[in-house]
């Protein structure tokens, strides 16, 4: 008990030491407070335990308000919902449909763990079929009832889930190492790319793509993923356009701000939010795909073991696994910059959150976690 009681202590001293940070009375934004108080720097579980403490200890004092010009709106949990127990497997994907109700991706009685793959990346149980559960469920924003299922038979590792303005549903698969487009209403897809259980890297194979983010001319970024290090750009048809590679080590996650032309990144492995142009916009002096967007440029910004991200209007919603203590939490960010703008975790914790996704009139956010298998639901205030 001694030896841990001098680790409590010693956390407390070095809590203590910030001080200096929380009384600084010339800020005017809450995100240059976040700034001085190192929010960026400390791991989540050490910042909760320092907002569990005193403040005679900490010397925090009240937060000053925000400027004018900064709307911030911060997730705020919805108490029981959804309204029914979800009976599904590993959530990996979330995204909303055109009523703004939350779609969900799941595994059904499929895991991923240390035998699913071979070293050259190749799915080692397809002997086993398809998962047979109707694995992409959406449920009613208000509710959280039973809206519609489907999805059995038709993949082996899903992984990542879109559904565009048109009502297509993407899903991305690691195990066929595919990408697939289902209209609306379909359960055939009309677009198939990728040879299926075959690897690659060339411009017609994926590598576990992780996930797809789709404009609304129907030009759609892959990321390409696991073991690729790059983002690929495809015409509605599905001719690839263009390919970025960047030094990325786990592209897990993208999101599109089309009226920014803006494309994020969630580098998982190396702890950081790339954002880039996306390139939409044509014509003499536009930026080109690739190039660097806000102040961040190419290197991106360390925030923590980030699994997927998603943006509306200025803010861009993440969310973080962590490796101390098994503790996790979300995180919204100025889009611009990538600072922080507030910290935000359900009452009970998350445990893997694997993937967020915000309603199309923004009034909602949605994280799915792999572990507990469940969905979240947060207001947008």
């Amino acid at each position: 008990m001694e030896r841990y009681a001098n680790v409590v202590v010693a956390v407390i001293a070095l809590l203590c030491c910030l001080q200096p940070f929380s009384q600084a009375k010339s800020l005017k934004t809450q995100l240059e407070i976040d700034e001085r108080q190192l929010l960026n720097v400390l791991p989540s579980w050490l910042e909760r335990l320092r907002n569990n403490l005193p403040s005679s200890l900490t010397g925090r004092v009240k937060p000053l308000s925000v400027s004018p010009d900064v709307s911030i709106r911060k997730p705020a949990e919805v108490l029981n919902w959804p309204s029914i127990e979800l009976d599904v497997g590993q959530i990996t994907g979330v995204a909303v449909d055109e009523k703004s109700n939350p779609v969900i991706l799941h595994r059904g009685n499929v895991k991923w763990d240390g035998g699913s793959f071979n070293s050259a990346g190749h799915y080692a149980k397809v002997e086993d079929g398809p998962i047979k559960n109707d694995t992409i469920v959406t449920l009613d924003a208000a509710t959280g009832s039973l809206v519609d299922h489907w999805g059995s038979n038709l993949f082996y590792m899903p992984h990542g889930l879109e559904v565009d303005a048109e009502g297509n549903t993407w899903v991305t698969d690691v195990a066929l190492h595919q990408v697939f487009k289902f209209p609306k209403g379909s359960r055939v897809p009309s677009l198939t790319l990728g040879e299926a259980f075959v690897p690659g890297s060339d411009e017609k194979h994926f590598c576990k793509p992780t996930d797809v983010a789709v404009s609304s001319s129907g030009i759609f970024f892959v990321s390409d993923g696991y073991c690729n290090k790059r983002i690929m750009k495809f015409d509605p048809t599905g001719r690839l356009l263009d390919v970025y590679t960047g030094a990325f080590n786990i592209v897990h996650s993208v999101t599109l701000m089309e009226e920014k032309d803006a494309l994020c990144v969630a580098d998982r492995e190396h702890s950081r939010i790339v954002c880039i142009h996306a390139g939409l916009k044509q014509g003499p002096g536009q930026p080109t795909f690739g190039s660097p967007y806000g102040s961040a440029g190419h290197k991106g910004k360390n925030v923590g073991r980030v699994f997927a991200v998603a943006a509306k209007g200025q803010q861009l919603y993440a969310v973080f696994g962590s490796i101390f203590l098994g503790m996790s939490d979300g995180k919204t960010f100025d889009l611009d910059s990538l600072n922080t703008l507030s910290r935000w975790t359900p009452s009970n914790g998350f445990g893997s959150p694997h993937d967020v996704a915000v309603s199309r009139d923004g009034e909602a956010l949605y994280v799915v976690q792999i572990g507990p298998n469940s969905i979240h639901k947060f207001a947008l205030e």
